[in-house]
């Protein structure tokens, strides 16, 4: 069974592309569909501009030992989040698996309000700030698939949860954290591709051992 092995940490970096205009363009025309058993609109292809891996390590301040070419592992993926029309969703709180890489989302809508950002979460009931384990059930006197079960439930219920940060939306903003954090987008947006709120997602496996970016 997987355990939390990571740092807690929250990096941003403003202007991550150099040409951010570009990969805007290519978020628009990508081809997207919902995947079976997940939440969220995914482009079907991955993007990857030259360099961008050798870019992370040197922002991140770590060796990436996974880089995924696969749509599906979502590596270099796009992401359309509406808050309006028929494709609105409400943002829920969740992690990203494997717990121990780390997710880098990239805020590509030129304009959006800062409040269409990432925030992070605690569980105000358990404490839990990361994923239930079975010492946590155990701790809590749950069932470990209880436990799983109602954090599912209480995913969406905003009054279940104490955001503990918030980094906010800016255009070409990259914004990195442990992927198993629990955390959500604070506010979706739109209800067309031209104000939805697109963003990619890298999802890396990386060797802790060598991360140099945390005090």
């Amino acid at each position: 069974m997987e355990t939390i092995s990571y740092p807690r940490f929250t990096i941003v970096k403003d202007n991550f592309y150099n040409n951010p205009l570009k990969v805007y363009k290519e978020a628009r025309h990508a081809e997207y569909y919902e995947p079976k058993y997940y939440t969220g609109f995914r482009s079907r292809n991955v993007y990857h501009e030259p360099r961008v891996k050798f870019k992370l390590e040197k922002l991140l301040g770590i060796k990436i030992t996974r880089w995924d070419t696969d749509p599906d592992e979502e590596n270099g993926v796009f992401y359309q989040a509406f808050s309006a029309g028929a494709k609105q969703e409400r943002p829920g709180v969740h992690s990203d698996s494997p717990y121990n890489d780390i997710t880098v989302v990239i805020y590509l809508t030129p304009g959006l309000p800062f409040d269409c950002g990432t925030s992070l979460w605690m569980h105000k009931q358990t404490g839990l700030c990361d994923p239930p384990m079975v010492e946590d059930a155990r701790r809590l006197k749950i069932k470990i698939a209880d436990l799983r079960e109602q954090f599912e439930t209480e995913s969406k219920k905003r009054n279940k949860w104490v955001e503990i940060d918030r980094i906010g939306y800016r255009f070409n903003r990259m914004v990195a954290y442990p992927s198993g954090a629990l955390h959500s987008a604070t506010n979706h947006h739109g209800g067309t591709i031209k104000d939805v709120r697109l963003y990619q997602t890298f999802r890396i496996g990386v060797g802790w051992n060598t991360f140099s970016n945390v005090a």
